[in-house]
């Protein structure tokens, strides 16, 4: 049964008149009757009566009355509820590196300051491979990688290009007073990964090896941090951490930024919103 009966019946009920009811829900005349008459038709009883030009509520549209009340208000409950259900929906993102963090973290904030982010929830993966295998088993909604994936069931879309600059603690550039990397000892990432082959690149082109190799990008930033030597990161984090200096040095090298989604995976509201903030960004 049309939900929309029950509405239209209570108008009725409650106005006694059917022109007033058409008005009210903005319906024509014939077409209120036609709802009642195909609630009468479903229920097998006659719900109003007219004598005259009076419209009259029989005995048995009295009886409907709080039970069509009560079933529009648990509509409405349902409704609602469904609606929040969906709006704060769990949304699961799979990171292929902690940089990226510094990317999501402003989105989420908006996000939330226009109360659609629900529960979020972030992992870390070892890389990008390992996101498209938690997309595919469905445990990510969407996944934020730094490698270009192209498969033919995904939507790519690319959110962010960043500079890659040479960069260091000033206690150890201060020491040295100099701004160029063949001076410093480099602090790399593991092999196998992007930022890696980026990063020898660059290294081959001046004659030179790296000193310390880490496994994440974390480990990295925070041996860089230390002093260890000097390292290749985004411009995005070199610029946040106070204590970090960039050096002069053009690399001419950027690292892109792309969110994958499953193109028959439904979409939620949040995640749709978040997509939407990445690229503005």
């Amino acid at each position: 049964m049309d939900i929309q009966l029950l509405k239209t019946f209570s108008v009725v009920a409650r106005l006694e008149n059917i022109t007033q009811a058409a008005e009210l829900l903005n319906f024509t005349q014939p077409t209120v009757s036609a709802q009642i008459r195909t609630l009468e038709e479903h229920f097998g009883v006659q719900l109003f009566e007219r004598i005259g030009k009076k419209l009259y509520i029989t005995e048995a549209g009295k009886y409907l009355v709080e039970p069509a009340e009560k079933m529009l208000a648990i509509y409405s409950e349902t409704v609602n509820q469904l609606g929040s259900i969906t709006e704060g929906s769990n949304t699961r993102i799979g990171l292929s590196t902690n940089y990226i963090n510094y990317i999501l973290s402003p989105a989420l904030l908006k996000l939330q300051a226009i109360h659609a982010a629900g529960t979020i929830r972030v992992e870390i993966c070892a890389n990008s491979k390992a996101v498209l295998h938690g997309l595919n088993n469905n445990q990510y909604d969407i996944g934020l990688v730094h490698d270009h994936i192209a498969e033919k069931y995904l939507d790519t879309v690319a959110i962010r290009s960043d500079d890659l600059v040479w960069c260091g603690h000033k206690s150890i550039l201060a020491k040295r007073g100099c701004l160029k990397i063949t001076d410093y000892p480099i602090v790399n990432f593991r092999q196998g990964c992007t930022f890696r082959r980026l990063c020898d690149a660059l290294l081959q082109k001046n004659g030179l090896t790296s000193t310390f190799e880490y496994s994440d990008f974390d480990a990295v930033k925070s041996a860089m941090s230390e002093g260890l030597g000097i390292a290749l990161l985004p411009r995005v984090v070199a610029k946040i951490e106070k204590e970090i200096i960039i050096l002069d040095e053009c690399t001419d090298t950027k690292i892109t930024l792309y969110a994958i989604t499953r193109q028959d995976k439904c979409l939620s509201p949040s995640v749709k919103s978040l997509l939407k903030l990445l690229q503005e960004h």
